[in-house]
């Protein structure tokens, strides 16, 4: 009996362990049940699956930030738009209400004869040299202009002369440039010449030069054109005098004047034509 226990003992342990192992195998994978290996995989993939899960949830969130914030731009880019829009229709409105200002205040002058007629222009650019002063409008030879016609405000202040005359275009001195000479009268009678000064341009005034013997011009007198010669009509402001020295001479005075136009804030304009166009010229 020992020696046979002993033979089959071997035999019998190794049975033995076979049939634990299946029982623990059949345990392992019973209905129901996880299997060891697959709570190992669990047990390290749960990490994996929250922070996946965060991540997308992170990602939704960005994604739907991007989107409003998107919107909120286009929304914000749209408010804009419009915007500059209201602005642009509340500049036009206001130019157009200056516009019919203008065209008011000139309806008021009174009628300095019955053969003028008036075209407006508006101020296009202004020479930059120093020895000019000049500025060019958008109104030409299709409208008629013409060299030599005079350039006036709404309010009958005189402006200067058109000197040059394109097609779409004319070109304007203004009674600054030391080339423009123009008769005016102080006191309402006393004959004058009212002229460009290269040295008093600089400064924004002209002169008043053949004051008569005897005459002397008077501090904040305005100056006016006489309407001599026939181009510029009589009555339109020059300007006041604001200097009043001796000639050379010592036989005579002058002055100095300071326009009454302001011609840097000159937007519009409006040129003095005549139907009859004899003895066009300088004064």
């Amino acid at each position: 009996m020992k020696q046979y226990l002993k033979k089959r003992g071997l035999i019998i342990g190794i049975g033995a362990f076979v049939m634990v192992l299946i029982a623990v195998i059949a345990l392992l994978f019973a209905p129901g049940r996880v299997s060891f290996i697959q709570n190992g995989i669990n047990t390290i993939m749960r990490p994996v699956e929250v922070g996946i899960r965060n991540l997308v949830s992170t990602l939704e969130r960005m994604y739907t930030h991007m989107h409003d914030y998107d919107s909120l731009e286009e929304r914000y880019q749209t408010a804009l738009d419009r915007l500059a829009e209201y602005e642009r229709l509340i500049r036009e409105a206001a130019e157009v209400s200056e516009e019919n200002e203008r065209l008011r205040t000139l309806l008021e002058l009174p009628s300095m004869t019955d053969h003028i007629q008036y075209i407006d222009a508006y101020v296009l650019t202004w020479d930059a040299s120093n020895w000019t002063s000049a500025f060019t409008l958008d109104r030409g030879s299709e409208f008629g202009i013409e060299v030599g016609d005079p350039v006036m405000t709404e309010r009958g202040e005189f402006i200067g002369l058109v000197r040059e005359v394109g097609r779409g275009f004319s070109s304007v001195q203004t009674l600054l440039d030391p080339s423009v000479r123009v008769g005016g009268q102080m006191g309402g009678s006393v004959p004058v010449i009212a002229e460009g000064n290269f040295a008093l341009m600089q400064q924004g005034r002209l002169r008043v030069s053949y004051v008569p013997s005897g005459e002397t011009p008077l501090l904040n007198a305005t100056i006016t054109t006489s309407g001599l010669g026939g181009i510029i009509p009589a009555g339109l402001t020059i300007g006041r005098v604001v200097h009043v020295a001796m000639e050379d001479t010592g036989a005579s005075y002058y002055a100095v004047l300071e326009p009454v136009a302001e011609l840097s804030r000159l937007t519009q304009v409006f040129i003095v034509q005549r139907l009859d166009r004899e003895g066009n010229g300088d004064e």
